[in-house]
């Protein structure tokens, strides 16, 4: 069965796509983890959109806040991705360059962005209303 794909949707995926984080011949993009043999595979129907550099830097600044070992031992992101999954679950994934593919990023973390201030602020800017559950 074919499913249809909103283009802002698709235009989503292709931010994430172009930063680097798929892999060739997967249907959906893909993130590699740093630190071991794991992977995040994007479902067709989730959302995820890479935050803008203001929205990176204090979402950030509360991961570290709220866990300080991240301040602690330094805590080094590329960038964050808003990740919407189709059950409804919102993450926060955070991203390096990758160590070994210089044209892809991996993740170092997730984080359950419920618990994060003004999350709801967050998912009306980027993403799409009908497509949040």
């Amino acid at each position: 069965m074919a499913h249809a794909v909103p283009r802002t949707l698709t235009m989503a995926a292709a931010a994430v796509w172009a930063a680097g984080v798929v892999v060739a011949g997967e249907p959906w993009p893909r993130i590699e983890s740093c630190v071991s043999a794991n992977a995040i595979q994007f479902d067709p129907v989730d959302q995820h959109v890479a935050l803008d550099p203001g929205d990176q830097t204090r979402v950030q600044a509360e991961m570290e806040q709220r866990y300080p070992v991240l301040a602690r031992d330094g805590f080094p992101v590329s960038r964050i991705i808003l990740w919407q999954k189709k059950n409804g679950e919102s993450l926060f994934i955070t991203l390096l360059e990758h160590p070994d593919k210089p044209e892809e990023s991996c993740f170092t973390a997730t984080f359950v962005a419920a618990r994060f201030t003004g999350i709801e602020a967050l998912r009306r800017k980027y993403l799409r209303p009908e497509w949040q559950i």
